[in-house]
């Protein structure tokens, strides 16, 4: 079961989309948003893993 301090803020789901996406940091997101994107890309070592269908087809069943 989810809770409140498991979900993702605006910018931390942002961060996490641009990570997969192998799109570029955005210095505005917050601290912990960083934090997620930085450590997706140490995981996907910076590949674009979800390609631009795929992304859409994610993003609608969310």
């Amino acid at each position: 079961m989810l809770t409140d301090e498991s979900l993702l803020t605006h910018d931390e789901r942002k961060a996490a989309e641009a990570a997969f996406r192998g799109l570029p940091l955005d210095s505005h997101w917050s601290r912990k948003a960083q934090m997620i994107y930085i450590g997706i890309l140490e995981i996907t070592q910076g590949r674009d893993i979800v390609g631009e269908y795929d992304w859409e087809e994610v993003a609608a069943a969310v």
